[in-house]
C-alpha cells in the first residue's frame, strides 16, 4: 500500500502543480489528531498527518488528497489569515470536492485502490 500512496502523491503533485510536497506521516495512533487528517499551514515545517489504522486505503488517500489541496491553497496565498472554518466555506468545500475528483481520476489509473 505504501507504493500506491507514493504514486498517488506524485499524481496529486502533478495535478495540483505543487511547488513542493510537504512531509507526509501516516499515523497508527491518533495522538494530537482530532479528525482523520491534519495540515497546519501556520507551522514552519509543513507536515500532512493522516490517521490510517483500520481505514480503507481509498479513505486514507482521500484524506491525503484533501490536505494536499489545503497545501496548494497555502502555496497560492489563500490561507493567510486566521484558520478557515473546518466545516463548509470556500476553502473546505474546494478541498472536499477536489479530493473526491482525484480519487475518481486515480481509480482509472489503478482500480485496486478500492480493494481491501
Amino acid at each position: 500500500k505504501k507504493q500506491i500512496l507514493h504514486e498517488f502523491v506524485k499524481f496529486i503533485k502533478k495535478e495540483l502543480d505543487l511547488k513542493m510536497v510537504p512531509s507526509i506521516v501516516i499515523k497508527s495512533k491518533r495522538d494530537e489528531l482530532k479528525t482523520t487528517a491534519n495540515y497546519d499551514y501556520t507551522k514552519k515545517e509543513k507536515i500532512v498527518k493522516v490517521y490510517g489504522k483500520g481505514r480503507a486505503l481509498v479513505d486514507i488517500m482521500r484524506s491525503l488528497a484533501h490536505e494536499l489541496v489545503h497545501h496548494k491553497q497555502y502555496e497560492e496565498g489563500r490561507l493567510d489569515g486566521p484558520q478557515p472554518p473546518d466545516i463548509g466555506g470556500e476553502i473546505e468545500d474546494e478541498a472536499n470536492a477536489k479530493a473526491g475528483q482525484f480519487i475518481k481520476m486515480y481509480a482509472k489509473i489503478d482500480p485496486t485502490i478500492y480493494d481491501d
